[in-house]
């Protein structure tokens, strides 16, 4: 069997993408969107999320490039100076490793979020993350923690499933150098694959059997969807 779940990222971000995830969930594309409870529109996504009955809900937990909501106190070295989380996956990887930022400090920046999507009324389907930080072990942990205490029972499971050629092939031209480098950076995570599905099965949580897009962000078109959603394999897809 197939299933192919498509989910945007990014509720609560802006009230323009509030706006468009709700269309297209109206009109049957999404049927699941993953809410960003630190975002600026995220009141906005919650009354969006109420009125839309059916979208599934699930968290977009954020460590990298907006205002936290946990205490500066509370998140020692996790911080710039300007009060925001660091500006990248690998600024925040480089935190981890100096070990500047503690377990305990990512504990609490994301539990803070986790909270206030239970505290506006919304159940979660399933936790995903921001530029897909959970792939880094320090972070999956976290989020293993965090599923077992509020009983979520699904996580994203953040590596590339999609082939170059075939998208090469059908990608708009002028977004081919986009594509080879997204690619590029996808098998950069290659490594961290069999220690992700270990911690995740081991702790008796689940995960599509498949994910597609972190080569394609920003330049899908219609040929490279239709190819897609023609040669998914067995299993649940993302």
């Amino acid at each position: 069997m197939k299933v192919l779940i498509i989910n945007a990222d990014d509720l609560g971000y802006t009230e323009g993408i509030n706006t468009g995830i709700a269309q297209c969930f109206q009109e049957g594309m999404v049927r699941s969107a993953t809410l960003m409870a630190n975002g600026e529109a995220f009141e906005h996504a919650v009354k969006m999320a109420k009125k839309n009955q059916g979208l599934g809900i699930g968290i977009h937990l954020v460590l990298t490039g907006m205002r936290p909501l946990a205490r500066e106190s509370d998140v020692p070295g996790l911080l710039d100076k300007d009060g925001l989380l660091p500006s990248t996956p690998f600024a925040l990887l480089l935190l981890l490793l100096s070990g500047k930022v503690t377990r305990q400090a990512v504990w609490n920046e994301l539990n803070q979020q986790v909270s206030r999507v239970f505290d506006a009324g919304l159940v979660p389907t399933h936790l995903d993350s921001h530029k897909h930080v959970h792939l880094l072990p320090q972070i999956l942990e976290v989020l293993v923690d965090l599923c077992t205490r509020y009983s979520i029972k699904w996580i994203r499971r953040p590596f590339e499933s999609q082939g170059l050629f075939p998208m090469l092939a059908r990608v708009d031209k002028g977004h081919r150098a986009v594509l080879l480098k997204q690619y590029g950076d996808s098998r950069l995570t290659v490594p961290l694959r069999h220690h992700f599905r270990r911690t995740v099965l081991r702790a008796g949580l689940r995960m599509p059997d498949h994910f597609f897009g972190l080569s394609m962000t920003g330049i899908w078109n219609q040929a490279s969807a239709a190819y897609l959603m023609q040669a998914l394999p067995p299993g649940v897809s993302e």
